[in-house]
């Protein structure tokens, strides 16, 4: 086989792995990032943390045959804070009305701290002022009062910190710049894709190629 076959053969290996690389890439590029959703899904019971892309956080868990919610943005040290409270009703996901809450906070060397509740306007739900807390790990507890008895709702490993320094227009630059280098090496596998192609088009079909020793 002479050497114009030889070549030719590596050039078509060398454009179907440029072309498998180029796809790979541009699947792991329009992949969506994984990461929990703060939306309010009522639907399991098992207790669970989220936390969305915008960095708002939910907790979530069962008391009997209500359903209990609560999300908070960013909770920053040394000011107050809002959050929101949601209790349901496990089976249907409707506002329950007939309850009183209460929160507490707890931090991790037993101080306790009493949190503003208000009642919102939809059933079920209700608006929450927290005090000022240091930067720290937290427990919050909502009491809830409904038919002559109390349960109690709790919600642990609840952080008050600063927001992190390495951000860049709401993500990290860490995912900023990993991002935009699988951008750029996705590009020049696309470029040396095109570049392939156009060279094995100007060249005779390889079926047409004359075998020689």
């Amino acid at each position: 086989m002479n050497c114009k076959h030889r070549f030719r053969k590596r050039e078509l290996v060398t454009f179907g792995a440029i072309l498998l690389a180029a796809i790979s890439f541009a699947f792991l590029l329009s992949a969506p990032a994984v990461s929990a959703h703060g939306g309010e899904d009522h639907g399991e019971a098992k207790p669970k943390t989220e936390t969305n892309d915008k960095g708002t956080v939910s907790y979530t868990t069962r008391v009997g045959d209500l359903e209990v919610l609560l999300k908070h943005d960013r909770l920053a040290p040394d000011s107050a804070n809002a959050a929101r409270l949601f209790v349901t009703r496990f089976e249907t996901n409707e506002g329950f009305a007939d309850v009183v809450p209460a929160l507490e906070v707890e931090s991790a060397n037993g101080t306790v701290t009493e949190a503003t509740v208000a009642k919102a306007a939809n059933a079920g739900s209700f608006e929450v002022k927290l005090a000022a807390l240091p930067e720290g790990n937290y427990v919050i507890r909502a009491k809830l009062t409904h038919g002559g008895e109390t349960d109690t709702a709790t919600f642990s490993g609840v952080s008050v910190q600063n927001a992190p320094a390495e951000t860049l227009l709401g993500g990290s630059w860490t995912q900023t710049a990993i991002t935009s280098l699988l951008f750029f090496i996705a590009l020049a596998l696309f470029a040396a894709m095109i570049y392939y192609a156009a060279r094995t088009m100007k060249n005779k079909p390889l079926l047409e190629e004359t075998v020689s020793v």
